[in-house]
């Protein structure tokens, strides 16, 4: 399990960073990192970019940097996972925006990894707001990679009505809303009005309170649960709500073969103008659902079983390719941002160098600004390192960063679309299987009449 701390740094960076990138405490530095910045000159460029906040009018507040802990439970995993996880934690929390150092100490019985950010954005110069609402957020990104790499969550996320202690109960699944809460999910999911929710949940063991607040208690619990107080996905509304959509909502049957057969029925229904099969199942379902998935058939031409499998299918690919590219764009695009803050920092640099040859006492003024020559040789390889030989003008820069913004925007906004169009082929294909079952239905109840009278 992962624990969170974070505190501001108001004096120095430099005495924070130098301890967090301690060789004794993190195998050499082997098990130190940097965003944005070199961790041997991250001070310096932190500075930096907080005096271009301050030009631009965006420095609020007097906190430098921010230090945040990420303690693991010992044994639970290894340094270079727990580094790994931690700058992923990181890369979550700041998005790219902020320069960050981070370090994996590994000097004591729990591995833990130490992350200075600066508290100034290098993109757009904003001050981090550290709060409590922040500090939740946080919680909730260490929460969800610690379940997606099989580690047990412990923060609190600021849900209302939990202690620190049911925060944790709840996330070992023993507290009584944990269990409460998927026993309602399950009720709600197999019924479509409240009466029957109400049915499903005093089969499921549930004593029902039901005044002001709908109320439950558990068999053995002493106290009832306030629905409401397992969040607002769970209040009496959004229950409802949730009930009304299950009226329409039909489980997808797993038979490949009446697909098939459905679809060779449905074709002939479109193509002859057979209104039978409609009609039947207009009286069963939504008029409006039923109407969109004739429509949606004939409109796009999927008329037999294989084209409308591949139709969805292709819309699958295409929504797998949009987020590929949109991981892509949001890279590039991370990278031209981290590009154009090297590039005004090594602009800086190079003009104290420039200056320095007009010194009269060139060793003085050297010696006053040796951290700036020391950066702008740093400056220098980085850009090497990512490709940038000559240096592009600022207009130019943010011009590439503005194009790549306006691609990403266009490829989101496909991705919506594509997002729609799969939910209108899985409710089509609800619709479907939902005819299929009753149209099976009567051909069985013919069956069975035809064998009771065989005069018929």
């Amino acid at each position: 399990m992962a624990y969170i701390k974070i505190f501001p740094i108001k004096v120095t960076d430099k005495k924070a960073l130098d301890y967090i990138m301690n060789p004794d405490k993190t195998e050499e530095k082997l098990l130190v990192s940097g965003f944005a910045c070199s961790p041997e000159s991250a001070d310096i460029e932190f500075a930096l970019t907080r005096e271009s906040g301050k030009k631009n009018i965006m420095d609020k507040g007097n906190n430098l940097a921010f230090h945040l802990i990420q303690s693991f439970k010992p044994g639970e995993l290894d340094a270079e996972t727990a580094h790994k996880l931690g700058k992923k934690f990181a890369d979550q929390v700041l998005k790219g925006k902020y320069e960050y150092v981070i370090s994996t100490h590994v000097d004591q019985n729990h591995i833990h990894n130490h992350i200075i950010f600066n508290a100034t954005s290098f993109v757009d110069y904003h001050k981090y707001v550290s709060n409590k609402r922040s500090y939740h957020k946080i919680c909730r990104i260490s929460n969800r990679i610690c379940q997606e790499n099989d580690l047990v969550t412990s923060m609190p996320t600021g849900e209302k009505g939990k202690s620190y202690k049911e925060n944790m109960e709840y996330h070992r699944g023993n507290s009584w809303k944990a269990k409460l809460k998927v026993a309602v999910d399950k009720a709600i999911w197999s019924s479509i009005n409240y009466d029957e929710f109400l049915q499903k949940m005093k089969l499921a063991g549930y004593e029902i309170r039901q005044g002001k607040n709908l109320a439950f208690r558990a068999p053995e619990q002493t106290n009832f649960t306030n629905l409401k107080s397992l969040g607002s996905y769970y209040t009496e509304e959004n229950v409802l709500l949730r009930l009304e959509k299950n009226r329409h909502k039909v489980k997808m049957p797993r038979n490949a073969s009446r697909e098939v057969r459905l679809y060779v029925e449905i074709s002939s229904y479109v193509v002859t103008g057979n209104r039978v099969g409609f009609d039947r199942w207009a009286k069963l379902n939504n008029l409006k659902e039923a109407a969109r998935t004739f429509n949606y058939l004939s409109e796009n031409n999927l008329l037999n079983y294989e084209d409308f499998q591949q139709h969805m299918e292709d819309v699958s690919n295409a929504l797998l390719a949009s987020d590929h590219k949109l991981a892509e764009l949001d890279a590039e695009i991370t990278k031209q941002e981290v590009i154009q803050k090297h590039c005004d920092s090594y602009r800086i640099c190079r003009k104290v160098i420039e200056d320095g040859k007009k010194a009269s006492n060139p060793k003085s003024y050297k010696s006053k600004h040796q951290s700036e020559y020391q950066l702008h040789d740093t400056l220098k390889q980085k850009l090497q390192e990512l490709g940038i030989t000559k240096l592009p003008s600022k207009e130019r820069q943010r011009s590439k960063i503005s194009n790549l913004e306006n691609e990403r925007s266009t490829v989101f906004h496909e991705k919506q679309d594509l997002q729609k169009r799969k939910y209108t082929l899985q409710i089509i294909q609800e619709n479907f299987d939902y005819l299929l079952s009753s149209h099976i239905q009567t051909n069985t109840n013919r069956e069975e009449s035809t064998q009771m009278h065989p005069e018929l």
